[in-house]
């Protein structure tokens, strides 16, 4: 173990070396223990025993290991949790991805040394922060124009679905996974551009109602409302730390639940959606099925849950992405589930923090947005596999099976370490931070809800 996680000087590497350990310790004893769980399933020797996921941890290990001895060199003053959270979260999701696919589990493993492999280049990257900001204009504009292109190239990969993926040689990427984040990525610049000069609040937003409602408009006509719905939360959000009124927060309340309203009227799927989540028996076997198997996944795990590798996750539809989180509570119970909240809490929590501690203020609003991004995302599919939200069809960032999903959390996680790991100074006035404590704080308490329903 001291081979892969080396011992180290400063005192974050400590603490970083320390929390990876113990995720690799947890990781190793459940691959362990989903190996064995065939014997205690049908309570015989004469089984056959599953060992394929062994390669997914053995990727997990050597990919860590190597990221944890890159941050060693060359960024001491790092904030030292947000690897080792990221890290437990993606082995606990890698696991259970093998343990309901072997061929899932291969993609996402792959997917897991690329977006490594993505962080590292990162790392080594000569101020990537500011190339983000000097270019604001075409990360987003490209974003958007890529995401467009599924309308001539859009795929779909299990055949017969919402065509949202660009696929070649059976590679697929799913552009509006990262526009998520190249809309934080343009909000943070350009506010942080343009707030000084432009007093007007609507002068200095209407720019970006341009962008914003160009990428609304491709993920509405390609009925990715989920997508949708997020983009718009994260747009308002990112806004209110920038101005700092709470009318900004009213209006996006008053946004979402406009759009909610009209998308009920005018769309099928949000209508059979919404109608499950009101009443999900009222169609058990039908419309309401997934809610409603998702729902005995969960309770069947009840405290400490039926065991890795013991459950049926499997009678959920889509158990290995929108549904990661009712598998990961059937196999491991209601204590797994709120493990995987308290995870999250602390890795939201970390983000805020960086962002207060923030050398400037783009690199504030960046930090708090990629937070938020990972938070509300993670609210939105938690919520809806328990039912206190409706189901969106995003995925659990870091957990869920979709290679795309998971190089974005990569990147919002790139994003966070190295403002963390920067200690430079800046004329601007260092904003209220009341903006940042009370989004936080909205975010935490949402998981706080689903962890007591």
């Amino acid at each position: 173990m001291n081979f892969l996680f080396p011992s180290s000087l400063t005192w974050a590497d400590q603490i970083q070396s320390r929390l990876l350990k113990l995720a690799a310790i947890f990781l190793v004893i459940n691959a362990a223990v989903l190996t064995l769980s065939p014997a205690v399933r049908y309570h015989s020797w004469e089984v056959q025993y599953r060992w394929q996921h062994w390669l997914g941890v053995m990727i997990w290990l050597a990919s860590f290991s190597l990221v944890h001895r890159l941050m060693i060199q060359t960024l001491p003053e790092r904030d030292p949790y947000l690897l080792p959270l990221a890290a437990i979260l993606t082995g606990w999701g890698l696991l259970s991805i093998w343990r309901l696919s072997a061929e899932n589990g291969l993609r996402q493993s792959l997917w897991l040394a690329f977006s490594l492999l993505i962080l590292i280049l990162g790392l080594k990257a000569q101020n990537p922060l500011g190339v983000l900001r000097r270019y604001k204009y075409i990360w987003l504009t490209s974003g958007i124009l890529i995401s467009a292109l599924t309308f001539v190239f859009g795929t779909y990969p299990g055949g017969e679905g919402p065509r949202l993926w660009l696929g070649c040689c059976g590679l697929y990427f799913q552009p509006s996974e990262p526009l998520k984040l190249l809309l934080i990525i343009y909000l943070a610049a350009y506010l942080s551009d343009k707030m000084p000069a432009s007093p007007n609040f609507i002068q200095l937003l209407l720019p970006t109602f341009l962008l914003v409602g160009a990428a609304l408009g491709i993920l509405l006509i390609q009925r990715d409302l989920g997508t949708a719905s997020l983009l718009l939360i994260l747009y308002f959000t990112v806004i209110f730390l920038a101005i700092g009124q709470f009318e900004v927060l009213a209006a996006g309340g008053i946004s979402l639940l406009t759009a909610g309203i009209i998308g009920y009227l005018v769309f099928d799927v949000i209508r059979i959606r919404i109608d499950a989540w009101l009443n999900p028996w009222l169609d058990p076997s039908g419309r309401s099925y997934q809610i409603v198997q998702s729902l005995i996944a969960i309770s069947s795990g009840q405290i400490l849950g039926r065991g890795a590798g013991i459950g049926s996750p499997g009678f959920v539809p889509i158990a290995h992405s929108d549904f990661i989180f009712s598998s990961i509570g059937e196999e491991y119970g209601l204590a797994g589930a709120i493990g995987i909240l308290i995870i999250l809490a602390i890795w939201i929590s970390r983000g805020f923090r960086i962002a207060i501690r923030a050398a400037n203020r783009y690199q504030r609003f960046l930090a708090a947005g990629a937070a938020a991004y990972i938070a509300v995302q993670s609210i939105f599919i938690i919520g809806g596999n328990i039912r206190l939200l409706p189901l969106t069809g995003v995925t659990l960032p870091f957990v869920s099976y979709g290679g795309s999903s998971l190089l974005t959390s990569f990147l919002a996680l790139l994003i966070l370490t190295l403002i963390s790991a920067r200690r430079e100074t800046d004329p601007a006035p260092i904003p209220n931070s009341r903006p940042f404590l009370v989004t936080s704080g909205l975010l935490l308490a949402s998981l706080a809800a689903a962890g007591l329903v």
